[in-house]
């Protein structure tokens, strides 16, 4: 790796207010219209190599303050439920910004918590009172993940993390393409959204999304900006196909951004 990449590399980690390079996601975002959205998909299973890895159900609960505090300072965090709810880790990402269309952001993820539960008898679905988001991190979470959200969120931000006022359902198909020292890893998402509020689920929003992200063994960053390129060609060569149009927000912006008064709405 030469002097330059150095730099880049160290660049990238300061915007983003982090560490180690391991932790940088690149990734793009397109809108699918929902009738276009099996042909998206029969392409990518037709596509020269480009492999079906699986797909895959799962669901995400989103995590914030009362005055949506995590929302506002442009991160997210939330709870990935796997295996029907019985494999459960705490995921986090950071603030980001866009360079050649591509979004780079940080995103940590704790290992597999102990602690915490599906709620059967009410509508808040995770049960805090024998835990709490600081307690989880301070058990299951890298240094790396702690110094980065109490650096984008501050303490008191961490300590107020109480509500959960989104709930994504994913059915997820995941693709691989090879491309030498890294990888893309384009996917396409059929996404339920719903608000969790006293009375229960209340539908929120469906719609379809397709990402990719360039992938690299160990989180290797210097390998994912060495092919960068390959993952904007193959996403400008399915866009113009389809004309898929750019996803500008993550999936807990673009939902609870409807709860935002309208005027700050029409602003973002």
């Amino acid at each position: 790796m030469g002097n330059g990449d150095d730099a880049l590399i160290e660049s990238i980690c300061r915007r983003l207010e982090i560490d180690d390079h391991r932790f940088v996601e690149i990734e793009a975002k397109k809108r699918v219209l929902p009738e276009d959205a099996k042909d998206v998909e029969k392409y990518l299973l037709k596509r020269k190599k480009v492999i079906h890895q699986k797909g895959v159900f799962f669901f995400d609960q989103f995590l914030d303050t009362p005055r949506m505090e995590v929302f506002r300072k442009g991160a997210s965090l939330r709870l990935r439920y796997r295996r029907n709810g019985t494999n459960v880790y705490l995921q986090y990402k950071g603030p980001g910004f866009k360079m050649k269309g591509l979004l780079f952001r940080s995103e940590f993820s704790t290992e597999r918590l102990q602690g915490v539960t599906m709620e059967e008898s009410h509508h808040d679905i995770v049960h805090f009172a024998n835990t709490s988001v600081r307690k989880i991190l301070a058990n299951h979470a890298e240094p790396a993940m702690i110094r980065a959200m109490t650096r984008h969120l501050g303490a008191g931000v961490i300590s107020r993390i109480t509500e959960c006022p989104i709930l994504c359902m994913y059915q997820k198909e995941k693709f691989l393409v090879e491309t030498g020292s890294a990888f893309l890893e384009p996917s396409l998402d059929r996404v339920f959204a719903f608000h969790i509020a006293s009375g229960g689920l209340h539908p929120l929003s469906t719609f379809c999304e397709y990402e990719n992200e360039v992938k690299a063994p160990g989180g290797n960053l210097d390998a994912k900006l060495d092919h960068i390129d390959d993952l904007v060609e193959f996403n400008d060569e399915l866009a113009e196909k389809f004309d898929l149009r750019p996803e500008p927000l993550d999936k807990y912006h673009r939902c609870a951004s409807f709860f935002l008064p309208r005027r700050r709405r029409a602003k973002r």
